[in-house]
């Protein structure tokens, strides 16, 4: 009886990520006029400078951590420190920073 061929062919299935109009244009908005950026996560809604008013010292972060805790300014930082997150609900928050920004 000859061999039967178990090689399955596996499809590859490439997923691309679709801007979101709105977003990207509130974000180039507060960034043309210098507005905050207001992001929501887990019920509370945090003010973000508008990405041209980040402070400087944002270009030096050597992480994420350390670049959204500068975004953010201590007190709003800690604030979100309270919630005690995870580093899942980090990136999650993160993305949520980068995307209101236009990052």
């Amino acid at each position: 009886m000859p061999a039967k061929n178990t090689d399955a062919a596996v499809e590859t299935v490439e997923t691309v990520e679709v801007p979101d109009a709105d977003t990207e244009l509130v974000a180039a908005e507060a960034e043309a006029t210098g507005e905050l950026v207001e992001v929501e996560h887990n019920g509370k809604v945090y003010s973000l400078p508008s990405p041209m008013d980040f402070p400087v010292d944002v270009v030096f972060a050597d992480n994420d951590f350390e670049a959204a805790r500068i975004v953010l300014g201590e007190e709003q930082w800690q604030e979100y420190r309270k919630t005690r997150p995870t580093i899942r609900d980090f990136q999650h928050f993160n993305e949520k920073i980068s995307k209101a920004t236009g990052n």
